[in-house]
């Protein structure tokens, strides 16, 4: 992360409210641009922004201040595949306002401007909308032109501005007038660099009607040319971790008459605010109520390690998750346990609670979910985090908790809580930077029986037991439609047989594995013609190579590691022989960080195969990219060419 100035702040004009910085820009296409039919630095490219803008600048209406954010946008259509950049989505808080939506699309023989009744809002959670709607009349070669202002009374968390998207951009400028009363950190994330980085300062350029004191305005310009387009990797983290952006945090805030604001604290500082914050502290203070909440019997259990699961699988199984986050607003942990459903902070916060209530030493440790990014470790941004879980330590052993779904084992987090650091408090100790792990043991392990009789019948059975995450996924998937799609899947991918009948065991019962039992009906000349030829990859571990690419920009996170083990145990008439049997084979990624074999042997009319695949490691860095192609490379071969011939003889 690039420092750019140590000081920023919030942004301010004297500029009449609603007026649009970029008249003169707007409704302004050259005809060389519209006869543009490729973007000669990125051939690959389907649309190209031309140029973007964002202004930003702060006005006092109606008694109180507002930030306006004004962007502007022209979009090249480069061919047929590009025209679905017409579709636009504007999200919005519903405090926020949306005003001055303008939208043109340009042509060489046409300019179509947007209804404006076209436009439709659709609620995306219960504070947040998106403005929506499709520019007129677009094809290859049509230009898109639009703008809006956001006016927002939120100017705490200034949400910067993105040099990069999955566009590539010929032109990228972010300007803003900022009032000295608000200092800002700011920094720039990615790999991409500043073409124009300025700062100027104004005298006196604000005042708040009947305030004597007029402020300062920084007057900043940042800009890029010729930006990539960020482009998004098989088994990759957020790419908030990278995209090229501008970052602000606030750090202080002087007041026009007297006294100031510290924001850029200490984690002391922090540790304290979070004791007395009324959605995080406050709520971690009803273990009174939660105490009269939990069963005598769990109450009453002597083991430790017992108690702590009981009180774990009471919480998860009392709640009902509402699907959000909202960690920085005010839960009600009572509330939400006398109607069972909560969001993640109010469940998580009522398990802490009840820990508490149980005399059980717990902490609560706040995260940033893996589609967010990682937080920042050399400050103390609390605005980095979204999530928030709990940790007990019983007998040297660390326990990790997340109580808001079903499908969890006690000691199991959700895999969007798995990003490496979370800050751990336990509003007594000063807080920490604590390792967030994922559980260890994933495992699934495959069992194949096929049997030929000397007529050819086949009777054939696949047993299959996960566990850990890979259980996780398939209870989480577990639906009538879910399980349909998989054994349509199988039985396309393998032409010799069909599932007569398909079942599980131990679904609801989440410590224990995830079993699964296929029985198969074999066509009844699937091995009576003269050679048959036989793949016992009837259900790929990754039915095709992820990492195709030649090279790689970012690090590969699988989340969790992982074992895949199938064996077969296949056996013949003695009217029937084995023609074709492949060789043993293994391969490594060094340091034995990935590991892939299969061993067969083969006496007489029984064969045995055994087939592993080890991911170690979860993480691979850019540099070891070609080593982990190859590894999956070799992989799909072995899965696609692994075959067995049986000849009748």
């Amino acid at each position: 992360m690039k420092p750019i100035y140590v000081l920023a702040t919030i942004l301010c004009s004297m500029t009449l409210y609603g007026q649009n910085p970029m008249i003169i820009k707007f409704n302004n296409v050259s005809d060389a641009a519209l006869r543009m039919n490729v973007y000669e630095k990125d051939l690959s490219a389907h649309a190209v922004v031309l140029e973007e803008y964002g202004d930003y600048y702060f006005e006092f209406i109606d008694s109180r201040m507002y930030l306006m954010k004004h962007f502007f946008a022209k979009i090249k259509i480069l061919d047929k595949q590009g025209v679905q950049e017409a579709n636009i989505k504007i999200p919005f808080h519903r405090k926020e306002e949306l005003l001055h939506i303008k939208a043109i699309t340009h042509n060489l023989d046409s300019k179509d401007e947007l209804d404006l009744e076209k436009i439709y809002v659709v609620n995306t959670s219960s504070i947040r909308s998106e403005k929506r709607f499709t520019f007129p009349n677009v094809k290859a070669g049509s230009i898109l032109e639009y703008q809006y202002t956001l006016k927002t009374p939120f100017f705490y968390n200034f949400d910067g501005w993105y040099f990069q998207s999955h566009l590539p951009k010929i032109y990228s400028e972010f300007r803003a007038k900022i009032l000295s009363n608000y200092r800002y950190n700011r920094f720039l994330k990615g790999n991409q660099r500043l073409d124009i980085n300025t700062s100027t300062i104004k005298k006196k350029c604000f005042s708040i009607p009947g305030n004597r004191i007029k402020a300062d305005c920084e007057l900043v310009k940042y800009a890029m040319r010729d930006i990539p387009a960020f482009r998004e990797e098989p088994y990759m983290i957020s790419k908030n971790n990278y995209i090229s952006k501008l970052v602000f945090e606030l750090s202080e805030f002087k007041r026009f008459e007297r006294g100031k604001d510290v924001f850029t604290k200490t984690w002391d500082d922090v540790d304290k605010l979070m004791r007395k914050d009324e959605g995080i502290g406050k709520q971690l203070r009803k273990k009174g109520f939660f105490k009269n909440k939990l069963p005598e019997e769990i109450l009453a259990e002597t083991s430790l390690r017992v108690k702590a699961q009981k009180i774990y699988e009471f919480v998860r199984d009392h709640y009902t998750w509402n699907g959000q986050n909202r960690l920085f607003y005010n839960a009600n942990v009572k509330k939400a346990f006398k109607e069972g459903i909560g969001n993640s902070t109010e469940i998580n916060l009522s398990l802490i609670d009840c820990y508490l209530a149980a005399k059980i030493p717990v902490e609560t440790v706040f995260l940033s979910t893996r589609n967010r990014g990682m937080p920042r470790l050399d400050a103390p941004v609390m605005s980095d985090f979204n999530y928030v879980i709990a940790k007990i330590t019983i007998n040297e052993e660390v326990f990790l908790l997340d109580a808001t779904e079903k499908e969890l084992p006690f000691g199991m987090l959700p895999i969007r809580a798995l990003n490496n650091v979370g800050r751990a408090m336990d509003f007594k100790q000063p807080s920490y930077w604590g390792a967030i792990n994922p559980y260890g043991e994933n495992e699934q392990n495959t069992f194949i029986s096929l049997k030929i009789n000397s007529d050819g019948n086949t009777e054939g059975r696949i047993t299959q037991k996960s566990t850990g995450y890979l259980a996780y996924k398939k209870r989480s998937k577990q639906s009538e439609s879910a399980t349909n799609a998989l054994l349509k899947a199988i039985e396309k991918d393998v032409l010799l047989f069909e599932i007569d009948d398909y079942k599980t065991e131990d679904v609801a019962i989440v410590e224990s594995p995830f079993q699964e039992e296929f029985q198969l009906v074999f066509d009844e000349d699937a091995f009576t013609d003269t050679e048959t030829f036989f793949n016992p990859f009837f259900i790929k571990v990754f039915s095709k190579n992820p990492f195709q690419a030649d090279t790689r920009q970012f690090p590969i996170d699988f989340a969790y590691p992982r074992t895949y083990t199938t064996r077969v145990s296949m056996s013949i008439p003695e009217n029937y022989e084995f023609t074709t049997i492949p060789e043993t084979q293994a391969f490594i990624i060094p340091g034995k960080k990935a590991s892939c074999g299969v061993k067969i042997l083969q006496k007489g009319g029984q064969l045995n195969m055994i087939f592993q695949l080890k991911l170690t490691s979860f993480y691979f860095e850019t540099a070891e990219y070609q080593e982990v192609k190859k590894f999956f490379t070799q992989l799909s071969i072995l899965q696609e060419n692994l075959r067995i011939t049986i000849k009748k003889k």
